[in-house]
């Protein structure tokens, strides 16, 4: 069984306190004798023992980080399939990514205050991935200005610092040089049609890019944090700075996007990026051109 690090987090807790409550219970109502005190000590120690099996040895739930294995078989599958891309996203959508990030990342790690005012000054940063018309994942894009960039970069700003006036505004796309890839995440991560979504979601934000910044100088920055996440970052992007130089500890990686980048990542694609509908970028660019 997998199970999500936000019940993983929650099963260690609650165990620690019944532990900790039972072994003090045990000892007081017992007014101190040896006996008592002897299981008092079994009881926490074997608390301790199942909160570190629960934390360190059950299996976590997980990205794929076999991306070509997944491509190739989406590829080689030609079977029905029931998966679009939704952009611009609505207010609905952008509930439904607010409460996948707090499932996933948890209250403190999904930044939602500062996502609302990221969508007030520029709505188009999310894309979602729908399964059968039900929100699966998403992807958040954000176009930094280049104090903060540079900033970021050097690490003196973390992504918790990132506010809405710091990004450019949509009908600004052709300043920018840099981009923020925020966050990916997906639903069912644990078995294969999360891989199968994690593998859409990859390619559709590489055609985001494409299509919204090819003209660009473009340099885009992402910032790890799971060995799934790395493993797939590493296929496109270097080390740009060591997480022991930056604020957040987190090792930050760039890449350079151009034309010639983007022909070599769809040859690499295998056709995936053609299995869904992407035409609602190119409509919106077409409508503010």
């Amino acid at each position: 069984m997998r199970i999500t690090e936000r019940l993983r987090r929650s099963i260690a807790i609650i165990i620690a306190a019944i532990g900790l409550l039972s072994s003090l219970i045990t000892t007081l109502t017992a007014n101190f004798n040896k006996h008592s005190i002897e299981i008092g000590v079994i009881l926490l120690v074997a608390s301790i023992v199942i909160i570190l099996v629960i934390l360190y040895f059950l299996p976590k739930e997980s990205l794929p980080s076999g991306l070509d294995t997944v491509t190739d078989a989406l590829a080689n599958d030609h079977g029905d399939q029931k998966i679009k891309i939704i952009f611009p996203c609505d207010r609905f959508y952008y509930k439904a990514a607010n409460a996948l990030a707090i499932e996933k990342f948890g209250k403190k790690g999904a930044n939602i205050s500062a996502a609302e005012d990221w969508q007030k000054r520029n709505e188009y940063i999310l894309t979602c991935l729908c399964d059968h018309n039900m929100m699966v994942g998403y992807f958040d894009i954000l176009p930094l200005k280049p104090e903060f960039a540079r900033r970021f970069i050097d690490g003196d700003a973390r992504e918790k610092d990132i506010r809405a006036e710091h990004l450019f505004a949509f009908h600004d796309i052709k300043k920018v040089e840099y981009v923020y890839f925020a966050g990916i995440a997906v639903k069912n991560t644990s078995v294969g049609a999360g891989c199968i979504y994690a593998t859409y979601l990859i390619y559709a934000a590489i055609l985001y890019l494409k299509t919204f910044y090819a003209e660009n100088n473009l340099t885009v920055l992402t910032t790890p944090t799971s060995d799934q996440g790395l493993a797939i970052t590493k296929k496109f992007f270097n080390l740009e700075r060591e997480g022991e130089l930056r604020k957040d500890k987190l090792d930050l990686y760039a890449a350079n996007f151009n034309t010639a980048v983007y022909a070599q990542i769809m040859k690499q694609s295998k056709g995936v990026y053609k299995r869904f509908d992407s035409s609602a970028y190119k409509k919106l660019l077409s409508a503010v051109n």
